[in-house]
């Protein structure tokens, strides 16, 4: 039986109790003191804050402090004002003011003109600030920075502190405490002040388009702005507590932060329908001091200031809100068209009639259903999961929350309950289980963790059909059920993908070869008929059955941010992926990624479903809801890169250019020894820069390096040249990428390669070289003079030891026939031989004979030797046409010792019919080649040493060795026994 209390408040409170997302700054975060006195946000979207003791500024959410060490006029900060030239000024209570040009601070106090050191407001008037202290008005020209006090502004020092200046028609206007109303008039020759009206008190002050509202002492006065400046004073009060700072919004809200002082009744409020309306209920914040506050209007975030917990930042855009109603886990959501359940840790919110069913209410349906259950209660020896009947109430857990057919299923430790939408217990079944589902015609579904599976056909009456885990195509261990036509899919934690339909039954995946993977931890089936499956390691499979298997994409995990997928939905064209980092969402390929700089929680995701055009996110103590078409409309948010830190070779580079944080540079020249960079850069313009991840290169040609969150970039040892450093910002919210050329900057080369020192050392080498190139030229000259001379003389040694070597041979020939009586032969071979000789004594003196010349000569000495032996040596000597004979010279008397060796050795007596051929050949290279070949007896192997020994062979080869070209190649030797002999002579050869 459902409660019988519904708690009206509790539920009130779910539906109002939307908050804002809401981030605390203290000292925890670097604040230098957690009294917050003033709050500004300046135009380049730096928020500037002021304490009790130091100025801090935030800048892409880190904090940077400033104190008198640093420039400032006393270290609290109780006023902040930006001028029409963008420069800074800070009021301090006690100490005057400090002026920031973006580059130095500049004091301003009684000692040069100040009305009084103790300043509570501060404000831009066209070229001027006008400064509001404890008593009195100083005026200050921006351009001269003139200071200009009035003592008329002086009155009572205890009333007339100034509570704030407004600006009405053109015409300027400031608010005392107790003093009254005030016009500023500006005129060539003076400046006035008139008293407008007489309202007191005015701790402060707040214009708003047509009215004007002014804090009293526990409520606020609410007027007419032509009233109040005409000295009309009829206000229309309300409220409490006493604000000390008025602000607007974007939509035009007027807010409040007011501190009591003596009593607890401050906070934030929303000033509306002449009602000081507590934020409370839309923060979560249950402060009663705050003193100050801004708002940004880029990022829609109102900042307010307490006295003693630093400042918080509440981001006022709609995109996502949290829902903190209910300080419980939020397990899971029901609905289709709006939200119309959610399952917490200690029972279920109904939305239609605003109900909460709690554990009693399920325990007391659990005994009113088991008083008349009409069937055996299931045992764990039937393989149902263990129930325990006796669970306390406080003990029951709730796993899931299910629709169907309207009506909402919720299976838990002791059971698995049916109610309608107005928390009414429909049925029972006293079965324990942590996952559920339906399957395609509607059957319940429910899966033992350790054992089978069941589909009941009536869960009411325990009629089911029962599928045992001994069967490997039965699905265990899942996370998830759901269906899609006449298919209804299962995921298991350690088995893979099943599907099961009522003609074919389950079927395992991994058993059916289809597909391998086996472990998931979420599944979701979008509009379209994807299956979408995120696997334990992080990968997700989006899968299409129509008409078969296929996996249409892997999005790798390694394109998400966080370690694990804890759910998954969709929406449109859009995956949405829940990790314990925040929300990835995939479309077009391309990730964004929401986190609790956007507004989104930062604890454990705990359910997630998408209902019309929100996302419901539970969490450990309440929900998100996230309005899917603001977040996933596409917009590319401008912004630049400045460099806010330069080292080189880690010394600050010189700040010359250093102006509001950064440097404006855009080149930069360097020494060769400046090898070593550091740059810091940070965003501008961009309202979540924590959502910017970059990666970084030296040039257009270069590769990019990895990913990362780091704003600071270390170059070391770099080499002289050119580089231009290019950044590559991703944003993982918009998904968009952007290249930033950062810096363009030169490393000059070491001073041995400049051209002012290259150039007259070049010429100085150049002359030392062409000097020792000449006097080498000269050495080199005269030596190869006296090794041509010594060369000559050697070779012509040579030849003249070869001609007593021939001259020898030959006398040896005419000797035989004069022993054989052959007196004509003698005669005639002595005239031949004075021929040959007279030859041979010409040739002997010249180095190089031309190749006709030599054939000549080695023909008559053929005859000669031919003689001797009865002529029977057929010989040869062929020259090939395209050689010419009479313009190429080869050196003298260098092949006939070969032809002379043929004529002593190659042919015995018995040879049958001996033959001679030379020939001539012409290499590619140049060099004559002569082959010297006959059809002797050979040379015997052992008998080639004393070939290549003796005394015509030797002074061949010493003659050659010492004409260009000589190799080991240039005399070779090719015989076999009784199948001749072949020498080959490689000749130099020199033309005319």
């Amino acid at each position: 039986m459902r409660s019988l209390i519904i708690l009206l408040l509790f539920c009130a409170h779910l539906v109002c109790a939307q908050e804002y997302p809401v981030k605390n700054f203290s000292t925890l975060e670097g604040l230098p003191n957690n009294a917050v006195r003033s709050l500004f946000v300046d135009s380049r979207g730096i928020l500037w804050i002021g304490t009790e003791n130091g100025l801090a500024k935030m800048d892409n959410g880190k904090l940077e402090s400033f104190f008198q060490s640093d420039g400032l006029a006393f270290d609290n900060c109780w006023a902040i004002e930006e001028d029409y030239l963008n420069q800074m000024w800070f009021g301090s209570y006690g100490g005057g003011l400090t002026f920031f040009d973006g580059k130095d601070f500049q004091v301003f106090d009684q000692s040069n003109g100040l009305i009084d050191n103790r300043i509570r407001h501060l404000y831009a008037y066209k070229d001027k600030i006008l400064v509001g202290t404890e008593n009195g008005i100083s005026i200050i020209d921006v351009k001269d920075r003139k200071v200009e006090s009035f003592p008329e502004t002086k009155r009572n020092p205890d009333l007339n502190y100034t509570s704030g200046f407004f600006e009405h028609q053109n015409r300027l206007y400031y608010s005392t405490y107790r003093q009254g109303v005030y016009e500023i008039t500006f005129s060539p020759s003076k400046t006035s002040f008139r008293k407008v009206n007489e309202h007191l008190p005015i701790y402060a002050l707040g214009h708003f388009e047509d009215k004007v509202y002014t804090s009293n002492k526990g409520h606020v006065d609410m007027f007419a702005v032509d009233d109040f400046v005409s000295g009309i004073s009829k206000p229309k009060s309300f409220g409490q507590s006493v604000i000390w700072s008025f602000l607007q919004d974007h939509l035009g809200n007027i807010f409040g932060a007011a501190w009591g002082i003596y009593k607890e009744d401050g906070g934030i409020f929303h000033l509306a329908q002449e009602q000081m309306k507590p934020f409370k209920v839309h923060t979560g914040i249950d402060l009663k001091n705050f003193i100050s506050s801004a708002y940004d209007h880029e990022s829609k975030t109102l900042y307010a200031g307490t006295t003693d917990k630093g400042f918080f930042a509440i981001h006022l855009d709609e995109k996502i809100l949290f829902q903190a109603g209910h300080k419980e886990p939020v397990l899971g959501f029901v609905g289709d068209v709006e939200l119309e359940a959610i399952l917490y840790a200690d029972g279920i919110h109904l939305s239609k009639d605003s109900l909460f069913v709690d554990k009693k209410d399920f325990k007391t349906a659990q005994a009113r259903f088991l008083s008349v259950l009409g069937y055996p209660l299931p045992k764990h020896q039937d393989d149902f999961f263990e129930l325990d009947y006796d669970t306390p109430t406080e003990n029951l857990i709730f796993y899931q929350i299910h629709s169907l057919s309207g009506n909402i299923w919720v299976n838990t430790n002791i059971g698995i309950f049916e109610l309608d939408r107005r928390g009414r217990f429909l049925s029972y079944l006293p079965e324990h289980c942590y996952v559920m589902g339906f399957n395609s015609e509607g059957k319940l579904t429910v899966s033992n963790p350790y054992g089978g599976l069941r589909i009941y056909e009536d869960h009411k009456n325990l009629i089911y059909t029962y599928y045992s885990p001994e069967d490997a195509e039965t699905p265990t261990q899942l996370a998830s059920i759901v269906s899609r036509g006449d298919r209804t899919f299962l995921a298991s934690v350690f088995n893979g993908l099943f599907d099961f339909s009522e003609k074919k039954g389950f079927r395992s995946y991994i058993r059916d070869s289809l597909w391998d993977e086996q472990k998931f931890k979420a599944m979701h089936l979008d509009k379209s008929g994807d299956l979408l499956l995120g696997a334990e390691f992080g990968d997700l499979y989006v899968l299409s059955f129509d008409p078969d298997f296929i996996i249409k994409e892997k999005i790798p995990k390694s394109n998400f941010i966080g370690n694990g997928i804890l759910f998954i939905e969709s929406y449109q064209d859009a995956i949405l992926i829940g990790t314990e980092a925040g929300l990835n969402i995939y479309q077009n390929k391309s990730i964004r990624f929401i986190d609790h700089e956007q507004g989104l929680g930062a604890g454990q995701i705990q359910s997630a479903k998408v209902i019309e055009d929100k996302l419901y996110i539970g969490y450990d103590s309440g929900y998100f809801i996230v309005d899917l078409t603001q977040i996933l409309e596409e917009k590319d948010y401008t912004h630049n890169l400045e460099i806010t830190k330069l080292t080189v070779n880690n010394q600050t580079y010189p700040k010359e250019n250093f102006l509001w944080f950064t440097y404006n540079l855009k080149s930069l020249d360097l020494k060769n020894n400046q090898s070593n960079l550091t740059l810091g850069f940070k965003p501008v313009g961009h309202p979540y820069p924590q959502k910017l991840v970059y990666r970084y290169r030296l040039g257009s040609q270069e590769e990019w390096g990895a990913y990362s969150t780091e704003t600071e970039i270390l170059l070391p040892s770099l080499s002289f040249g050119n580089y231009e450093l290019e950044i590559e910002t991703y944003d993982l919210h918009s998904g968009k990428t952007k290249i930033t050329s950062l810096l363009d900057f030169r490393i000059a080369p070491p001073f041995y390669l400049d051209w002012k020192f290259i150039l007259p050392m070049t010429l100085l080498i150049a002359l030392m070289v062409f000097a020792v190139f000449k006097w080498r030229l000269q050495q080199v000259r005269e030596k190869a003079a006296t090794e041509k001379k010594v060369v000559e003389t050697k070779l012509e040694a040579l030849r003249s030891q070869m001609n007593p070597h021939f001259i020898f041979n030959a006398v040896n020939s005419i000797q035989y026939y004069i022993l054989k009586n052959q007196g004509d032969e003698a005669l005639d071979f002595l005239g031949k031989f004075s021929k040959l000789m007279r030859n041979t004594l010409e040739n002997s003196v010249l180095p190089q004979v031309r190749l006709s010349r030599e054939i000549e000569y080695l023909k008559n000495y053929i005859e000669l030797e031919n003689k001797r032996v009865n002529n029977k040596v057929d010989w040869k000597i062929d020259i090939p046409t395209e050689i010419d004979a009479e313009s190429l010279s080869i050196p003298s008397m260098l092949i006939q010792p070969f032809i002379e060796n043929v004529f002593v050795h190659a042919f015995g007596p018995k040879h049958a019919a001996p033959k001679l051929a030379v020939t001539f050949a012409m290499s590619d290279t140049g060099i004559l080649t002569c082959s010297i070949w006959d059809n002797g007896s050979g040379i015997q192997e052992s008998k080639k040493t004393k070939l290549y020994e003796s005394r015509g062979m030797s002074l061949v080869k010493e003659r050659l060795s010492l004409l260009p070209g000589y190799s080991s190649d240039s005399i070779q030797v090719q015989s076999s026994p009784e199948k001749g002999t072949e020498i080959l002579v490689r000749l130099p050869c020199f033309y005319k």
